[in-house]
């Protein structure tokens, strides 16, 4: 009995000194997410209401990629996509303010297995990624994985900027490669012998002008879509993974991979397919965190071959 009544308070005290040695970290961690919450309340408004940012734009995707909700419910998405964004622009300053801790609270994955057991396979990845919740914080992905990580990047013409957003995407270890030749960069890495190399792709993206030859049908409409990553994935063995990303809370996101197999490759699109199967289903869930505000349809698709 005595010895229980001697080590309680020496418990006690060993539970409060890791109290105070988080301390600085977990004010840190309060007073950001608090500066930011309240900065995307004042941004929501303006974007909204002041500058009514991309409007139209907004609400004629919504229209045309849900046509049977009402003018109540579209307007109900508008709203809830303008809060989304405010969060979205503020999230990758946020990532790299925040302690370690604050990190993996933001950024959960549910299961890095995935990824470690093609690493043990020394299989190359090609990881389909979204404008889906949040793409931005996957730039902590090298240190959920052994594999190096790799993505494109658009220069930005003003050199200070444009240094600012390569230090915001690449001070976790993800490599970055210039948009301009990185298809033939990119597949150089997928065929690096002893080096197993992921690549994480954005693939939702509207094609460029003049490559829009292919659309499938996606949210109710015919689409163009890219097929670099498809054409990437056909000419290596590298394993094709879908990244799910949800809104757990305000900044707050969980990742789920999902490994896409039993594809036949050598069927056009059959992974661009399955890539906009597993996206659609995503929206569906919950519409407003997909990027609305992005003209995806401004180019018709009428003269691209059809998927099928």
């Amino acid at each position: 009995m005595e010895s229980n009544t001697q080590e309680h308070p020496r418990s006690l005290w060993r539970i409060i000194a890791v109290r105070l040695t988080d301390l600085p970290a977990t004010l840190l961690s309060n007073a950001l997410l608090c500066l930011t919450t309240l900065l995307s309340i004042l941004l929501s408004l303006l974007l909204r209401f002041v500058l009514q940012y991309r409007k139209i734009v907004i609400r004629k995707n919504l229209t045309s990629s849900f046509p049977t909700k009402s003018v109540e419910e579209i307007r109900g998405l508008t709203s809830a996509y303008y809060r989304h964004m405010s969060d979205l622009l503020l999230e990758p300053f946020l990532f790299y303010l925040a302690p370690e801790g604050l990190r993996n609270r933001l950024a959960k994955y549910n299961n890095p297995e995935v990824l470690e057991l093609l690493h043990a396979d020394q299989r190359p990845v090609i990881v389909f990624a979204s404008h889906y919740g949040n793409w931005e914080y996957l730039i902590n992905l090298p240190q959920v994985t052994d594999y190096p990580v790799y993505t494109a990047y658009s220069p930005i013409k003003n050199g200070l900027l444009d240094r600012m957003m390569i230090r915001l995407r690449s001070f976790l270890g993800v490599k970055l490669i210039p948009k301009k030749g990185f298809y033939r960069q990119a597949l150089s890495l997928l065929h690096e012998n002893g080096i197993p190399n992921l690549l994480v792709v954005i693939a939702d993206q509207r094609p460029a002008p003049g490559s829009d030859k292919f659309r499938i049908s996606f949210l109710d409409q015919e689409t163009a879509v890219q097929t670099g990553g498809e054409r990437m994935a056909a000419l290596s063995q590298a394993a094709v993974v879908y990244v799910e990303s949800q809104k757990r809370s305000r900044f707050s996101y969980e990742f789920t991979f999902r490994l896409m197999e039993h594809l036949d490759r050598s069927t056009p699109l059959s992974i661009t397919k399955s890539y906009y199967h597993f996206l659609e289903k995503s929206i569906s869930r919950a519409p407003s965190y997909w990027l609305w505000s992005h003209n995806r349809w401004k180019m018709p698709a009428a003269g691209a071959i059809h998927s099928t």
